[in-house]
């Protein structure tokens, strides 16, 4: 299947007080498989919106979302978390490693929920990414930017099919940040479609498309 995504007149609306806020407005949008998708825009936009719609987070919306060809108003609660934890990675701001395990145990973690837990793959995804010098440590014990990297290769376990990408680099100084863009840009290169949000606007030179989005409206930029 080519397209992993595809949403058709997108709305969302919040309720504050007395008053309706749209948040997103009659988005159209499309994912191929295999692409590299950064998503610009101010804060508040509706990016993290967006991207909980699209990773099954938030299912209070109009219009119509496809993932895998699947119609998401369809699924039953249980039909969308195996399709989340089946085929979408999660990379978030903060890394949210589990401070009680080390690092390997962290990346093997979803594969443990799903009831198959795989050592050899995770420390497989630590050696290919040059990681495997951390595997035995815990998240105290190394940098912010070795952090955010572990979480990658967490959201990697389960070889997913879509790796979803909110401000991976927010809390990273400019060195950092490009190991993990680099990093996002291999798990590419390895087969996941990538949909990141983030403000940092060098990171649109990692994408195959580049879209805006402001004022609820997707746009494309390139």
């Amino acid at each position: 299947m080519d397209k992993i995504v595809e949403i058709t007149d997108l709305s969302k609306a919040y309720v504050q007080g007395h008053e309706q806020v749209q948040v997103l407005e009659g988005i159209n949008f499309f994912a191929r498989k295999g692409e590299f998708i950064v998503l610009l825009g101010p804060s508040g936009s509706g990016k993290s919106t967006f991207l909980n719609l699209i990773g099954l987070l938030d299912d209070s919306y109009s219009g119509e979302i496809r993932l895998y060809g699947r119609k998401l108003e369809l699924l039953s609660e249980s039909e969308k978390a195996a399709l989340r934890l089946k085929n979408i990675g999660f990379v978030f701001q903060f890394d949210s490693l589990l401070p009680e395990f080390t690092v390997l145990e962290n990346i093997d973690m979803p594969l443990r929920i799903a009831g198959r837990g795989d050592i050899p793959r995770a420390l497989g995804l630590l050696r290919r990414f040059g990681l495997e010098a951390l595997a035995h440590k815990f998240p105290m014990e190394i940098s912010g930017g070795e952090k955010q990297r572990a979480a990658i290769l967490r959201a990697l376990a389960n070889n997913p099919g879509l790796l979803i990408a909110d401000e991976p680099t927010g809390n990273l100084d400019k060195h950092n940040a490009k190991i993990v863009l680099d990093d996002l840009k291999k798990a590419n290169s390895l087969g996941a479609s990538v949909l990141m949000v983030t403000h940092n606007e060098e990171a649109a030179s990692c994408a195959d498309r580049v879209l805006h989005l402001s004022g609820g409206r997707l746009e494309a930029v390139k």
